[in-house]
């Protein structure tokens, strides 16, 4: 009995030291070759050509001025891989490369590739072949010096590619054109696209999950959001626009919470004839202000913040005509949201005084 204790006991030191071991080797070589992920504020993405992909993730956005020519890196970086061609030669393996050059130390590469557990193919008039449906990834880590401080910032600039051969020829001086662009325009005007990312107005090619490629919640920011609605009141169908802001927060991922506050000035035109009988435009004014809340952005599933709960008040700032009573409102509750965001459907309720004179509508609005 003792015998198989002292057996035991030798087995799970022996497995326990090696455990350790492994795992130790796995965390030097991730502190080497990864960032952590809290260590980055900024992330960018700059659409190539035949969905290619490149990435950029910065500490402070001010690094981006000292990273250097990203044409000259990728000159470097692939005549440092060239001597490694031939394990590289494998076209349906998926390959991660990351290359870090970080002083005083020389240079790193590590490179990974598998292949798929399942294989694929193209059948194109009776030819097959094999078909590689996953993208290869190269990360180049480097640091750039902090203006006034005795410190340094990481920085990734990361490649995902349909073919690894394919990165050589980027290096033309495009990269290099992007990130200037982005130094350029990040504080510019930025516009939401067809797949819920705010790309860059001077550049679509740039885009960010928010403005200025924030990825924490500090990343709140000021939308301006301009409608074009339709709505009916009574017996009438009323057009109207929204000129307004729209403040945004909250944090990313599952479990967390978007909010936003807005206020709009909305005037509504009736159309009817005056006593001298001729056609006239009657315009009448409501402040607006709506607040929605809901679960936070997710990194794939949500093309926008989902909002559970939407709630909105106007107020007869002007009024002209007979159509509203004075001290009219306008409540809504709940918007019902088609093309990724861009239409809503909103019940209403107009009245005036304590719940006066209660009209139900449907307003249709339109976000550009």
């Amino acid at each position: 009995m003792k015998t198989n204790i002292y057996f035991l006991m030798l087995f799970m030191s022996i497995t326990g030291v090696a455990y350790a071991q492994e795992n130790q080797s796995a965390a030097n070589e991730d502190r080497v070759f990864d960032l952590p992920t809290n260590e980055i504020n900024k992330r960018f993405f700059i659409a190539l050509d035949k969905g290619d992909k490149m990435q950029v993730e910065l500490v402070d956005m001010r690094d981006l001025a000292h990273v250097g020519n990203i044409d000259s890196l990728l000159k470097i970086f692939l005549k440092d891989l060239s001597p490694l061609k031939d394990s590289l030669s494998d076209e349906l393996s998926v390959k991660r490369i990351d290359y870090v050059m970080e002083p005083p130390a020389a240079k790193k590469i590590r490179i990974r590739q598998a292949r798929p557990a399942g294989k694929s193919f193209l059948i194109q008039q009776n030819d097959v072949a094999a078909l590689k449906l996953e993208q290869d990834t190269v990360h180049f880590i480097g640091v750039v010096p902090v203006p006034g401080a005795k410190t340094i910032h990481r920085y990734r600039i990361s490649f995902f590619l349909n073919r690894l051969d394919d990165l050589a020829t980027y290096a033309d001086g495009r990269l290099q054109a992007r990130l200037v662009s982005l130094r350029e325009n990040v504080y510019s005007n930025w516009v939401k696209g067809d797949k819920g990312m705010m790309h860059l107005k001077k550049d679509y090619t740039i885009s960010s999950k928010m403005p200025a490629g924030s990825i924490y919640s500090h990343g709140d920011y000021l939308a301006f959001t301009p409608t074009a609605n339709i709505q009916n009141y009574k017996n009438y169908f009323v057009p109207s626009f929204s000129l307004g802001a729209t403040v945004i927060t909250g944090t990313m991922g599952s479990t967390g919470r978007t909010h936003e506050f807005g206020i709009y000035w909305e005037p509504n035109f009736f159309f009817g004839k005056n006593s001298e009988g001729k056609v006239k435009t009657y315009r009448n004014d409501f402040l607006t202000l709506v607040y929605g809340g809901g679960p936070g952005r997710k990194e794939v599933e949500k093309k926008e913040p989902y909002l559970q709960y939407v709630f909105s008040v106007s107020y007869l700032i002007h009024r002209s005509g007979d159509y509203f009573d004075k001290h009219t409102f306008r409540a809504g509750v709940g918007r019902m949201s088609l093309f990724e965001g861009k239409t809503k459907i909103e019940p209403v309720l107009y009245f005036h005084e304590f719940f006066k004179g209660v009209t139900p509508g449907i307003r249709l609005i339109q976000s550009f």
